[in-house]
């Protein structure tokens, strides 16, 4: 996987986590990224995924934790934002981690 590919996908997760951080609110539910890794699943050959680890906090408190997983080309063109449960359970026990962001 070629840097240029790597750094498009890191533009991507800088942008969702600085959209995060505008969001984010301490006196009501919010979630923050504080993990980013760039996978490959054998279940979509075709695509390279970003996923955020989140953890959700309900007023300064850490409550809970969730996913959030973009898909790209094999070029690092962003295609969607995608839905977890879409994805299947399956997905982040079989995902290859290439990058660490």
């Amino acid at each position: 996987m070629t840097s240029e590919l790597i750094n498009k996908i890191n533009q991507k997760s800088k942008q969702a986590k600085f959209e995060a951080s505008r969001n984010y609110r301490s006196n009501a539910i919010s979630c923050m990224p504080y993990e980013e890794v760039v996978v490959l699943s054998p279940k979509y050959p075709d695509f390279i995924f970003l996923v955020h680890k989140n953890m959700i906090f309900d007023r300064n408190s850490v409550c809970d934790s969730s996913y959030d997983v973009y898909s790209f080309d094999r070029n690092g063109n962003y295609v969607r934002k995608e839905e977890v449960e879409e994805l299947g359970r399956d997905f982040f026990t079989t995902m290859k981690v290439i990058k660490k962001l």
